[in-house]
């Protein structure tokens, strides 16, 4: 599932232009792209072994989901922040940029998405309550790191858990493009529910 931003090297320094990366990863060098895969991996068993036992999906949960997939060790206690402080630029597919302000504070603003989107889940919106979960997460940028990687995963969380049988690394490899367009977010949708379906009718 690719966003709007580069998800590899994106330091989130104070007005950097981070530049997008469009999901194919062919101008990355091949080791690069074998570790984010293994790393994502990783992350993808902890996510999965989160849904089966039915635990919630906190900020904490995926604060360490992040870590995982930067590649940096999870440590509660330690005084390293994840999450996004500073003002960034983007540049779009389109090839506009825009600058991403600070967010007064990442983590009540993602558990507040988190309980919205299980609200609506528990209502049989799970589809679509994932997917603008998902959008939130690229455009908020939260992480100073692996927004589109952690984004993916959360969106995940709450198919697999709501019945949706899809695939981690499938999902993480489809193509969305500018999550600012309604209508590649409308084909997102699309393509997330013929993937449950298809799922449904293998299983």
């Amino acid at each position: 599932m690719s966003d709007d931003t580069k998800d590899s090297g994106d330091t989130g320094k104070p007005n950097n232009v981070i530049g997008i990366n469009a999901g194919s990863g062919k101008d990355q060098p091949s080791l690069l792209l074998q570790l984010e895969r293994a790393r994502f991996e990783r992350a993808l068993e902890v996510l999965e072994s989160l849904v089966e036992h039915r635990a919630l999906l906190t900020t904490t949960e995926l604060a360490r989901i992040n870590h995982i997939v930067i590649g940096v060790k999870h440590d509660p206690n330690s005084q390293e922040n994840p999450w996004r402080q500073d003002i960034i630029t983007l540049e779009l597919p389109s090839g506009r940029t825009e600058t991403m302000n600070l967010i007064e504070n990442p983590v009540f603003a993602l558990r507040d998405q988190l309980h919205r989107t299980t609200e609506r889940s528990e209502a049989g919106d799970s589809i679509e309550a994932a997917i603008d979960l998902y959008v939130w997460m690229v455009k908020a940028h939260a992480f100073k790191e692996g927004n589109r990687r952690t984004a993916v995963l959360a969106t995940l969380y709450f198919l697999q858990r709501y019945g949706h049988a899809i695939s981690g690394i499938a999902l993480h490899e489809v193509g969305l493009g500018d999550v600012r367009d309604p209508t590649q977010r409308e084909a997102l949708k699309e393509m997330i529910t013929q993937m449950s379906r298809f799922a449904s009718k293998r299983g």
